[in-house]
C-alpha cells in the first residue's frame, strides 16, 4: 500500500490581498523525489515554507505522516530545509555549521535524556554529579562530532570540519548546506532552488548526485525549481504550479509527453502550439488552424470548441520522412539557430503558421537552409489535443 510522508489538504496562503497558494491539495509519497515546478511567483516556495513551518497556511492542513502540524515550529517538525542562499554562518567553521542543526533539534536525544535524569539527583550526589555531567557533555560532543564526520563523508567532503566557509567554492558550500540538513536525519528534506547559484556544468553534476543521494538515503525530497530540465532529470514526480494552482501532477514522462493543459505544454520544454477550432469527420478529430486541417487522435473535443494542439519540435518530420503522413504541409525555412550537434529551424507554412523543428546534424545539410522550401509533417499520435 502506498504511504505518504506529506499530505497538503486545501492549502490557501494569502499575503494581504495577494493569494500565493489557492486551495491546493497534494499527497507526496514516502521515499519519492517530488519537484514543485513553475515560474517565479507561482507559489512553489510559499508552499515549501508551509510544509517546513516558516509560513502558516491561511486555511487548510499540512500533515507530516499522520500528524497535523499547522502551528508546529520548524525545529519541531521532522523536516530539514536547504535554502536557496545556503544560509551558512560565516563566523562558524564547516563542522560548527553542520552541528548547529543537531544542537537546535536537541540531538542526540538519548544523551539529552541521560543528562536530565542525572540532573534530578544533583542535590543528593553533590560533587560526584559534576564529574558525571562533564562526562555526559563530552559524550554528547563526541556523538555530534561523529555524526558531522559521517555526513561529510556522505557529501564527499571528508575531513573539512575545521575549514572556514569563505574558503569554500560555491559547490562545496552547497554540499555543506545539504550536509547540515541531512545530519538531523529528517523524514522529509525540503530544497529551495539549491543549485541556482552554481555554474551550468557543476549544476548538472549536482543534479545527478542529489538524485543518487536521495535513492541511497531513501527519504522524501521535495525540491523547488523553475528549471524544467532540472525537474525532468531528477524527479520521480513533478507538480507543475501556476498562479498558486496545481496544473498537473505526474511523472516526468507524463508531464512532457502528455501535458494536461496549454500552460504545461508551453512551460515544459519547447513545443509548437497551434490554435484552432475543433471538429470531427469520418476519420476522427480535426482542427482548423487558420485554414490548415490538422488531424488529431481520437474525438475528445466538442465541435466548434476553441482548442490547441501541441507538437514537440523533435516529433516533426522533414523532407521524404514527412510525405504520406496524416499531417503533411509545405513551407519555407525562415530561420536557423545553431545548437552544436542539434539544429533548430523555423519553418513558415503557407497559411503563415510557424513551426520549430529540431533535427540532428547529419540530416541538416540534406534538407535545411534558410529560404529553402520543404515538406514538414507529423502523425496524429505525436500531437496532444488541449482543451484547457
Amino acid at each position: 500500500m502506498t504511504t505518504h510522508d506529506i499530505r497538503l489538504v486545501n492549502i490557501e496562503k494569502r499575503f494581504g490581498d495577494v493569494t500565493a497558494v489557492d486551495d491546493l491539495s497534494l499527497d507526496i509519497e514516502s521515499g519519492s523525489f517530488l519537484t514543485l515546478l513553475g515560474p517565479s511567483g507561482c507559489g512553489k516556495t510559499t508552499l515549501l515554507r508551509c510544509i517546513d513551518g516558516f509560513e502558516t497556511p491561511t486555511s487548510g492542513d499540512v500533515l507530516i505522516g499522520d500528524e497535523r502540524v499547522n502551528g508546529v515550529p520548524p525545529f519541531e517538525r521532522d523536516t530539514s530545509m536547504v535554502f536557496q542562499s545556503y544560509a551558512l554562518f560565516p563566523h562558524m567553521t564547516v563542522g560548527e555549521n553542520i552541528a548547529f542543526g543537531l544542537q537546535m533539534k536537541g540531538i542526540p536525544d538519548h544523551t539529552r535524556a541521560s543528562e536530565t535524569s542525572v540532573g534530578s539527583d544533583s542535590a543528593s550526589r553533590g560533587g560526584v554529579l559534576s564529574g558525571i555531567k562533564r562526562l555526559i557533555r563530552r559524550s554528547k560532543t563526541e556523538e555530534i562530532d561523529a555524526r558531522v564526520s559521517e555526513v561529510l563523508e556522505l557529501v564527499e567532503l571528508p575531513g573539512m570540519e575545521d575549514r572556514q566557509i569563505d574558503e569554500l567554492s560555491g559547490g562545496q558550500q552547497q554540499r555543506i548546506a545539504l550536509a547540515r540538513a541531512l545530519v538531523t536525519e529528517p523524514t522529509v528534506l525540503l530544497l529551495d532552488e539549491p543549485l541556482g547559484a552554481l555554474d551550468l556544468k557543476l549544476r548538472k553534476t549536482m543534479q545527478v548526485e542529489l538524485k543518487n543521494l536521495q535513492k541511497e538515503l531513501d527519504i522524501t525530497f521535495v525540491y523547488v525549481t523553475h528549471d524544467q530540465e532540472e525537474a525532468l532529470t531528477m524527479s520521480d514526480q513533478i507538480a507543475v504550479m501556476n498562479d498558486g494552482h496545481l496544473e498537473q501532477l505526474g511523472t516526468p514522462t507524463e508531464i512532457y509527453e502528455e501535458p494536461a493543459t496549454k500552460f504545461v505544454a508551453d512551460f515544459i520544454g519547447e513545443t509548437n502550439l497551434l490554435y484552432g477550432t475543433y471538429d470531427t469527420d469520418e476519420n476522427g478529430g480535426i482542427i482548423d488552424v487558420n485554414g490548415l486541417p490538422v488531424r488529431v487522435e481520437g474525438s475528445d473535443g466538442t465541435p466548434g470548441e476553441e482548442v490547441a494542439v501541441a507538437i514537440r519540435p523533435e516529433k516533426l518530420r522533414i523532407g521524404d520522412k514527412a510525405e504520406g503522413v496524416s499531417n503533411s504541409f509545405e513551407g519555407q525555412v525562415i530561420e536557423e539557430i545553431y545548437k552544436g550537434n542539434l539544429g533548430k529551424f523555423v519553418i513558415e507554412l503557407e497559411n503563415g503558421t510557424e513551426l520549430t523543428i529540431d533535427i540532428q546534424l547529419e540530416d541538416q545539410g540534406q534538407y535545411l537552409s534558410v529560404g529553402r522550401r520543404v515538406t514538414v509533417g507529423w502523425t496524429p499520435s505525436n500531437a496532444v489535443l488541449l482543451t484547457e
